[in-house]
């Protein structure tokens, strides 16, 4: 299968990504594709009509269109992704399609689609990097992509199905990198899931001891970057942190062992301890 000839895409949830793909999808194809949209929320199915970008939007069960497709983009929460896979799995698509995801997390992802998908399907563990703060189909961008990475993290089926993912993913703008399900994780349990767990303890903390007129007025652009990255869904987070709980709980050891260290620093009131305490590896 080549990416000339798919002439039908699927994206299953129209959120912030979902929606901000379909319309980086027709931006690069153009007239050249169908896209299908399939959402569960009314509001959401009602604007998404409004777009050009569509064919057909409909919940999951009243598609007529989505069996034509080559490609199906599952862009839901990583607890609903076994919940869509195994609809999926029951669907008789018309011709060989790939189901590829767009989740935070991949290994535990990767194992519930090898349970689920048969040999009649190829399936592409996907993530972009380029989610943000905000939230549904109204901030959806269609410039999201460009010059993000992406990663392919587990392949169930034919490798032309990974190659295939990841020039769809390469016309969008992004950079393409391939990495085991269970490196993925531990790469970014260190590089996102941390990052995010103390961007939601700062702001709470924060909140707790500051008046919002003293956080407005004099947060610096440090801050101002976590207080960012802490407007992120809790309900989401709470996902991806619990599909990757093992490789955060060891980052999270670490992480309270360096606090420990840097606090008997303080309180020994030694600058040499404290410097040596930052820079120690």
């Amino acid at each position: 299968m080549k990416t000339s000839v798919v002439k039908q895409y699927t994206i299953i949830g129209l959120g912030h990504i979902g929606a901000s793909l379909g319309i980086a999808l027709k931006k690069a194809y153009k007239s050249k594709v169908n896209l299908v949209g399939i959402d569960n929320n009314p509001s959401t199915i009602k604007k998404a009509r409004k777009e050009k970008a569509y064919k057909e939007v409909e919940t999951f069960g009243k598609s007529k269109l989505m069996v034509n497709s080559e490609v199906v983009f599952v862009c839901v929460g990583i607890e609903d992704m076994p919940k869509v896979f195994s609809k999926l799995s029951k669907i008789n698509f018309k011709k060989r399609v790939v189901i590829t995801d767009v989740g935070s997390s991949k290994f535990e992802v990767f194992k519930k689609a090898k349970k689920i998908f048969s040999k009649e399907f190829n399936f592409v563990g996907g993530h972009p990097i380029a989610g943000t703060e905000k939230k549904g189909f109204s901030n959806s961008v269609d410039s999201l992509f460009e010059n993000k990475p992406f990663f392919i993290s587990g392949v169930i089926g034919s490798k032309q199905s990974a190659k295939l993912i990841a020039k769809i993913w390469r016309k969008i703008g992004s950079e393409v990198f391939l990495v085991d399900p269970r490196q993925h994780d531990k790469i970014f349990a260190h590089l996102s899931h941390l990052p995010h767990v103390l961007a939601f303890g700062l702001r709470k903390i924060v909140k707790k001891n500051l008046s919002q007129k003293e956080i407005a007025k004099y947060g610096g652009t440090s801050f101002k970057d976590y207080s960012r990255i802490s407007e992120s869904s809790s309900e989401l987070w709470s996902e991806i942190f619990l599909s990757n709980s093992q490789n955060l709980l060891k980052t999270i050891k670490e992480l309270r062992a360096y606090l420990v260290s840097l606090e008997k620093a303080l309180k020994k009131n030694s600058k040499n301890t404290l410097i040596k305490t930052i820079e120690s590896l």
